[in-house]
């Protein structure tokens, strides 16, 4: 499932984010996907693996799936 999927405004997404995804790197993650860029772009910007950015991506997105019920 996309996050888009849930038909959540981007507000309420953030605002979920903002309770369950503590970590900032992560939350920067997770907007930065939502605004349209490419792992291999959040991970050039971050100095990380594209692999790594997805599964912070996946988990993050998970949380707010998890907790937008």
């Amino acid at each position: 499932m996309k996050l888009r999927d849930l038909g959540l405004p981007k507000s309420e997404i953030i605002r979920i984010a903002d309770e369950w995804v503590w970590n900032k790197r992560d939350k920067a993650i997770l907007i930065m996907k939502m605004e349209g860029s490419t792992y291999e772009e959040i991970a050039e910007s971050l100095c990380l693996s594209t692999q790594y950015v997805k599964e912070l991506y996946l988990a993050s997105r998970n949380l707010i799936i998890e907790h937008s019920r």
